[in-house]
């Protein structure tokens, strides 16, 4: 069966967890790139939507290596009816950004969701 146009009736879906951009929108365009990638708000979305005939598959984060385990997974996981069909390893590259002119030696305070605090104060205790 050759997957349909996304956007097109019958077309193939993965649904992901996240908006366009993100870190799991990537992988299904790297490795489902026929198929259409639907952005879904959370992962009870995400799970609800393969369950409900929605999607074919859901791509979601199983693992952080550096932060450990996607908790609300392992919470959804075992009380759906999916199943682990496939694995996918991305790296995750972490860009601070600011306003051009500073120096970093004038930054005070740097934030980032609890997941990548861990990713991103390993990676500045590292680069100084």
């Amino acid at each position: 069966m050759t997957p349909e146009a996304p956007g097109t009736p019958g077309a193939r879906r993965i649904a992901y967890q996240g908006e366009p951009g993100a870190n799991s929108h990537t992988v299904c365009v790297q490795h489902y790139p026929d198929w259409e990638a639907v952005p879904c708000a959370s992962f009870e979305d995400v799970f609800a939507l393969v369950e409900g005939g929605d999607a074919e598959l859901a791509m979601i984060p199983i693992d952080n290596s550096i932060a450990g385990r996607v908790s609300d997974i392992h919470h959804f996981l075992p009380a759906s009816r999916l199943h682990i069909v496939a694995e996918h390893f991305l790296r995750i590259r972490f860009m601070l950004m600011a306003v051009p002119g500073p120096r970093s030696t004038r930054w005070r305070r740097c934030t980032a969701t609890s997941t990548h605090s861990a990713s991103a104060a390993r990676s500045s205790a590292s680069s100084g």
